[in-house]
């Protein structure tokens, strides 16, 4: 709706002018109409006013005099002077300055007013579709650079190429840059309840709002949960990172963390990400915060953790001795000077030493890498806690089986094929089955040769297309039947696992 206001000294013409038109209907707002140009100002001051229809001569201040003040407020600002026989000499002025058109008072037929009105929307609404034009040519402009400069930084960096000082990229990315590295929280539960690829949908969905909300700065996926950034910006590092925060995941269900670095120019880039990275891994100690500065580690060097001596303390394994050797080990660990991959390696190193020759090898390095999954120092505690008791249990269950395996197997694929569609995890399975969550997942893997959630997805997905093919339901009932509650993600996976968009299968299986 544009907005429209009437200015006239004779009280009968404003009336006759604001009767003459359906405003509404011609998609104007009336403001109002006024006796002479001051109050006319002083309203314009307060309301943006898109037509401005004018009598030249009045007292105070007249229409040439209020024409000319408003345009300056409103360049874009259609007017329409209203004169009298005498006054055309002001006319011609008023057009020079850029009245749109006149009307004479003596000769005003409402018919030709309403075309005058008609042609000045006519004139706002192709403006409008030229700026809308020009913005979005703007904004591909300015997308495909900073897409060229994120194409550039990457090609660089996987080439292990250094930044010239000559390259293009320092032209276009001058002066000081923020790094910033941002980490997927809560890795293994996301894969674990949604899937691989649900990651990479949460990351391509913050990479566009990035380039839709924010114009400077390039963003990249880096590894297969984390985002780089590197943005010229004035603004205080973490006040840069709080307006990532507050525009780019609010609304998303995962967290992130943040570690930054500023860097004097782009040709510092890998430096910049080594350091932003390092800032991020002091969520290890700090797990209640989230946005975390670079700080030098401290060097340790040699092996510090002595297997003889820890054998010593802990065997023969018991609750107790594991108790006493956990809180020595959170102790020294907890002085913050290690990085987090180094106290990830000893805990995996405690491990592989009380239970290597004693379980299969591919168990002890599943049990491995879920350490190196521990996103905080208490975390990893209870998984090395938890991971000598399941091993403990492994080895009795092991020794007591014979052929229940196949049994197992069995009870678990009827429950999921009954549950899929619903909220379904491996430990809920595992419950199910009396057996233990490590030793499902392991038994599983054995059988199907491929993930729990994996094969739950394949199940959903399988589920999905029948229901495409065989009902009317739309695309998000689809999704919600097959066991998706995200219609979005829903669909982005199902056209990478088969290759067409839900909408497309349908068409192309109902034929």
């Amino acid at each position: 709706m544009y907005n429209v206001m009437i200015v006239d000294d004779e009280p009968v013409i404003r009336f006759g002018l604001k009767a003459s038109v359906e405003w509404e209907k011609e998609g104007l707002t009336f403001l109002g109409d006024f006796p002479n140009g001051e109050e006319a100002l002083t309203v314009m001051m307060e309301n943006h006013v898109d037509i401005l229809i004018t009598d030249i001569n009045m007292p105070i201040m007249d229409g040439l005099t209020l024409m000319k003040k408003a345009l300056k407020l409103y360049p874009k600002l259609k007017v329409i002077l209203i004169s009298s026989y005498n006054e055309f000499e002001y006319v011609k002025e008023g057009i020079k300055y850029g009245a749109i058109d006149y009307v004479l008072k003596p000769t005003l037929e409402q018919e030709e007013f309403v075309e005058l009105i008609q042609k000045c929307v006519k004139l706002l609404n192709e403006e409008k579709e030229v700026e809308t034009k020009l913005m979005f040519a703007d904004q591909s402009t300015n997308l495909n650079e900073r897409k060229k400069q994120e194409q550039e930084i990457k090609r660089l960096l996987l080439k292990g190429k250094a930044f010239s000082r000559d390259h293009e990229i320092c032209t276009m990315m001058p002066g000081s840059i923020l790094v910033i590295y941002m980490k997927m929280n809560d890795l293994a539960m996301i894969e674990e309840r949604y899937g691989v690829l649900y990651k990479n949908f949460i990351l391509e969905e913050i990479q566009e709002r990035f380039y839709c909300e924010f114009e400077r700065g390039v963003c990249f996926s880096i590894g297969d949960a984390d985002l780089l950034f590197f943005i010229n910006t004035e603004l205080d590092s973490k006040k840069m990172i709080h307006q990532l925060q507050d525009v780019l995941i609010k609304e998303a269900e995962v967290s992130f963390s943040f570690g930054y670095d500023v860097i004097s120019k782009i040709e510092e880039a890998s430096e910049g990400i080594r350091r932003s990275s390092l800032a991020c891994e002091r969520r290890f100690f700090n797990p209640e915060e989230s946005v975390f500065s670079y700080v030098e580690p401290k060097e340790i060097s040699g092996k510090r953790l002595m297997t003889n001596e820890m054998k010593q303390f802990i065997m023969p394994v018991d609750q107790n001795k594991v108790a006493m050797f956990m809180e020595k080990m959170y102790n020294e660990w907890k002085q913050e000077e290690l990085q987090a991959t180094v106290i990830k390696q000893e805990a995996s190193d405690i491990l592989s030493s009380l239970f290597v020759g004693k379980l299969n090898l591919s168990i002890l390095i599943d049990k491995c890498q879920e350490l190196q999954q521990a996103e905080s120092l208490d975390e990893l505690i209870i998984i090395l806690n938890k991971n000598i008791a399941e091993c403990n249990q492994l080895i009795l269950e092991q020794s007591h089986k014979h052929n229940s395996d196949n049994e197992l197997m069995e009870r678990a694929l009827s429950y999921i094929h009954q549950h899929y569609t619903e909220e379904l995890t491996l430990q809920k399975v595992a419950d199910h089955i009396h057996i233990s969550r490590n030793y499902f997942s392991i038994l599983f893997k054995q059988f199907s040769d491929q993930k729990f959630i994996d094969y739950v997805i394949e199940l959903r997905i399988k589920k999905a297309t029948e229901l495409l093919i065989h009902t009317s339901l739309k695309v998000y009932e689809v999704g919600a039947k097959s066991g998706f509650r995200d219609v979005k993600y829903f669909s982005k996976l199902f056209k990478r696992m088969t290759g067409y968009s839900p909408v497309d299968y349908r068409t192309e299986h109902q034929k």
